[in-house]
């Protein structure tokens, strides 16, 4: 399994936007095959700072899902509400 964690820095006043393209979109997202589990992080001091939290079967199945035509249509639509560039890192699950 891979947890991926997006961190997202947001103009403040495109919050809202972002907020309403996630609320819009989080299902679709969660139907690609492979994807476990999605959620949105809102930093509590700071709401402009927000974090996606998602749970892939494998790193096959999140670069299907990043490399998709619906990706690339919905990243063109969130990239120019970003503050600076998005930091993203991928881990995977420790078994001992």
């Amino acid at each position: 399994m891979l947890v991926r964690i997006v961190h997202l820095e947001i103009q403040p006043q495109f919050t809202p936007k972002f907020l309403e393209l996630y609320a819009n979109h989080q299902s679709k997202i969660s139907d690609f095959d492979g994807c476990i589990s999605l959620q949105l992080l809102q930093d509590e001091k700071d709401p402009n700072h927000v974090a996606t939290l998602s749970h892939w079967d494998s790193s096959e199945h999140l670069d299907k899902y990043r490399y998709s035509d619906f990706f690339k249509q919905l990243w063109g639509q969130v990239k120019p509400l970003f503050s600076q560039p998005a930091k993203a890192t991928s881990f995977k699950i420790w078994e001992s």
